[in-house]
């Protein structure tokens, strides 16, 4: 059997050559290759030797001995992988990399006698001392590791080959030539057809793609025109082409490119045909574009009309604006002001603050006070909800998603709010699945319906509002902490009304205007038991009570009897004894922590502050209080709860 030994200089061009060679030969040959890092154990005879290039001849020769016969390798490029420089932009720069300057010169020679002379080659090598700081791209016929590491596109066109001359020396210094001609013949050919039929369909894919956007281009409503670095006119869609069917054709052109011209602008106000355009640019660097799209200003403003009010049709608005918050108070002026410098931030926004203190109300201001007042506001309280709805509120459905699910799927709060801001209302009775999705919404800025595979990109601000101790819960592990800091990136805490009493009177009176059809006067009694009342249902408990007033009156003064119960039986009751207040403010605290407590704690904390009860003392004074309706009492792990009676007062 006839012997071939191959030396090349690397593994990969080793690789490369006896693929191809196998390919061509077959059987018919027994190969034997080595890079110049391979170890050699004995001298090479009786062979035919193949070298990839006269530097390997020379560093391997004393291996040789006279009775082989050599072949210096005439290389070409593999055609295989070179339709990848066809994406490179005319005259760019790029560097070729091999591993000499020789190689790399050859290997510049090829491409351009191949038709790859568009670009401009710079030929790299270790060694080369070349600066490559404005350099893009790098060829490189399988030497990858040799290129810059600042370089952002690499195009390694794999190793050279073996030119067909060489491979017809080779046949014929093994008397193969005759044999296999036509079969090697056959094959390039092949090969050729091959390539050929690959490019044509590359080719029909990119016209038939650039066929589809002109034709999308060309259903946009919106002028669009483009322009070379000449200022030369170089597309034009259909839109654009019937702005300028015009008599003013001349003057609306020369509108267009000062516009294009000005490096300072980037939108304008164009008037052409006699209405007013929003000029947009767009600037393409590579190749040198100026891309300008016309929007006419009446068409958009109509359209954004036409949106907003569909968008009120359907509620998904906010309706109230920091105007509504009525106050008086420093502490409400001070929170106003804050919360109108985070309206101004897209951050997610945590408000805390116990029920009835206005949290959706000051939601809905953040949003009509920030940049996305135009688009939808949303809201969804998690307490009213079980998980299963929540989950497909917030997110939607893919059709089929679960039993019952509408036929096409449906749209998730989150994508309806698209632009604007979701308001999440008692996020702390969330269960951990859906901690665990909104994590991914605040993280990632995208959704995924239920039963959907896609995840679907989202802008949508959050705020969220709980009258729940989160951190607490996050400390029980009922919360999760992630959840919570990327949710209070800016945080609001909206006071109870008992600690803004100069709002109490002044809300009092404005819910009485509001609601009242004629005037009313308030008694002195009753001023003093409004501004004494703890207010534990806060804003909206005074709002009820004002209803409760209204409801019942007959004359045209309020007094105490016209008061709910509520009120005027904690103003009947407010005369507690140091004792009485001592166990309900330890039986508060307990409560607010979530702690049981008994009479043989109170004991022992009562010896602590100094009175000194015994339990037999503290059984008689819960009798008394529970008569009262200051506490409740059960069995097992409730114990001892305050009512709403006495969280009123204390």
């Amino acid at each position: 059997m006839n012997k071939l030994v191959i030396f090349s200089g690397t593994s990969s061009t080793k690789k490369e050559i006896v693929d191809q060679i196998s390919t061509l030969l077959g059987d018919n040959l027994e190969i034997s290759a080595y890079a110049t890092d391979d170890d050699i154990l004995y001298p090479i005879s009786n062979s035919l030797v193949l070298v990839t290039s006269p530097l390997i001849l020379d560093s391997v020769k004393p291996l040789i001995r006279e009775n082989c016969k050599i072949i210096v390798a005439r290389r070409t490029l593999n055609l295989s992988n070179l339709d990848k420089i066809l994406y490179i932009n005319p005259n760019e720069n790029v560097l070729l990399v091999n591993d000499t300057y020789d190689t790399a010169i050859e290997s510049i020679e090829l491409l351009k006698n191949f038709g790859f002379d568009f670009i401009n080659y710079t030929p790299y090598y270790p060694n080369s001392h070349i600066d490559t700081s404005n350099f893009k791209y790098a060829i490189t016929p399988g030497e990858p590791h040799l290129v810059p590491h600042n370089i952002e596109n690499v195009i390694d066109i794999g190793p050279r080959i073996i030119d067909i001359t060489t491979i017809v020396e080779i046949l014929s210094n093994l008397s193969m030539l005759n044999k296999k001609s036509h079969n090697i013949s056959a094959r390039y050919i092949n090969k050729i057809i091959s390539l050929s039929r690959e490019l044509y369909t590359k080719n029909k894919n990119i016209k038939e793609l650039n066929e589809l956007l002109t034709r999308l281009i060309n259903h946009i409503d919106d002028a669009i025109i483009c322009f070379d670095g000449n200022l030369d006119m170089k597309f034009i869609n259909n839109s654009a082409r019937k702005l300028m069917q015009t008599e003013d054709y001349d003057d609306n052109l020369y509108k267009i490119k000062s516009f294009i011209s000005n490096q300072k602008l980037i939108e304008s106000i164009l008037y052409l045909n006699g209405c007013e355009y929003i000029a947009i640019k767009e600037l393409s660097y590579e190749p040198e574009l100026s891309i300008c799209i016309l929007k006419n200003a009446r068409e958009r403003i109509n359209i954004e009309n036409k949106l907003r009010k569909e968008i009120k049709n359907r509620g998904y608005v906010a309706k109230y604006s920091f105007e509504n918050i009525i106050h008086k108070s420093p502490v409400m002026k001070d929170l106003i002001n804050i919360s109108k410098k985070l309206s101004q931030s897209d951050f997610s926004i945590l408000i805390t603050g116990e029920s009835g203190t206005g949290k959706e109300l000051f939601a809905s201001s953040i949003h009509n006070y920030s940049k996305r007042k135009n688009a939808p506001f949303l809201a969804i309280n998690f307490a009213s909800l079980p998980e299963e709805i929540i989950e497909s509120e917030l997110f939607g459905y893919e059709e089929g998603a679960f039993t019952g699910a509408k036929k096409g799927g449906k749209i998730g709060l989150f994508e309806i709010a698209n632009g604007g801001t979701i308001f999440l209302d008692e996020i702390g009775d969330i269960t951990p699945k859906i901690q665990l999705r909104l994590l991914r919404v605040l993280q990632e800025k995208e959704i995924l319906k239920v039963g959907g595979s896609m995840p679907i990109p989202i802008d949508v601000r959050i705020i969220a509002a709980t009258n729940k101790d989160l951190f607490t819960l996050v400390r029980e592990g009922k919360f999760r902490e992630d959840l919570y800091y990327r949710l209070k990136k800016l945080y609001i805490k909206l006071p109870p009304l008992r600690d803004r009493r100069d709002d109490i009177l002044h809300l009092f009176n404005y819910f009485l205007d509001k609601k009242s059809e004629y005037p009313l006067e308030v008694s002195k009694e009753v001023k003093d038991i409004l501004l004494s009342y703890n207010w534990p249902g806060n804003v909206r408990e005074l709002e009820n009570t004002v209803e409760y007033i209204l409801a019942i009156i007959e004359d045209d003064v309020i007094k105490p009897h016209h008061l709910p119960e509520d009120l005027i039986s904690t103003k009947r009751h407010c005369s507690l004894d140091d004792v009485e207040v001592f166990i309900l403010k330890t039986i508060k605290d307990f409560n607010a922590n979530r702690k049981i407590i008994g009479r043989k704690t109170l004991s022992e904390l009562s010896f602590e502050c100094g009175l000194n009860l015994s339990e037999q003392q503290i059984r008689s004074k819960l009798n008394i209080l529970q008569q009262n309706g200051y506490i409740e009492t059960s069995r097992g792990k409730v114990g001892i709860r305050l009512t709403s009676k006495a969280n009123s007062i204390i």
